[in-house]
């Protein structure tokens, strides 16, 4: 459970309020000096604080400088594991990047995409009642082998069988804007 899910039992409360009041100033001064930004100063102060309610058990029998001492160490851990998160950031940015970056264009290959999709579409409208529904079903629906024998109330051998018969009509009709290689008959055991 993390510091954000714990509450702070209620007997302390008041405690850790005048905790905060007390030493809050002091520890923004600290912490802007390390970090030399008011808004990243003030993250810290408020996490350092949020950590102190919950170890407030142990940190209450401690005297006035061990609690500074405890403040200024989990404020500087904290900082150090904010600056090594944003120093990764920083590294991997260029690489986020490139990443999220849209593809380039690439004309030809959606002119040839958008042939072939016309064309399967119409190869599909000329099937044979069953077979034109089941493709629909596969391709359309996205339904598996087995729903589609179900839905269909025949075998699943069956429906694997006109499956690949659909396919290997698709292939012809496609010619050369079938869109794998001769050999490479990519999903056709699916």
């Amino acid at each position: 459970m993390g510091d954000a899910d714990t509450k702070i039992p209620e007997h302390y409360a008041a405690e850790v309020r005048w905790f905060f009041v007390a030493h809050s100033r002091w520890l923004f001064g600290h912490a802007f000096f390390l970090t030399c930004d008011r808004e990243l100063a003030a993250d810290l102060v408020q996490d350092t604080f949020m950590a102190a309610a919950v170890a407030w058990g142990t940190l209450r029998e401690l005297t006035e400088v061990q609690q500074r001492a405890w403040l200024r160490t989990t404020l500087s851990y904290k900082e150090t594991s904010d600056y090594r998160r944003r120093m990764a950031f920083h590294r991997n940015q260029p690489e986020l990047h490139r990443r999220y970056q849209p593809a380039e264009a690439d004309t030809e290959q959606q002119a040839l995409s958008a042939i072939a999709l016309e064309r399967a579409a119409k190869i599909i409208e000329g099937l044979p009642g069953n077979q034109k529904r089941i493709a629909l079903m596969k391709w359309n629906d996205h339904m598996k082998g087995s729903e589609i024998a179900a839905a269909l109330g025949c075998a699943e051998g069956t429906i694997a069988a006109q499956i690949h018969e659909i396919r290997r009509k698709l292939i012809k009709g496609l010619g050369r804007y079938y869109p794998f290689a001769e050999d490479d008959r990519e999903g056709e055991a699916s």
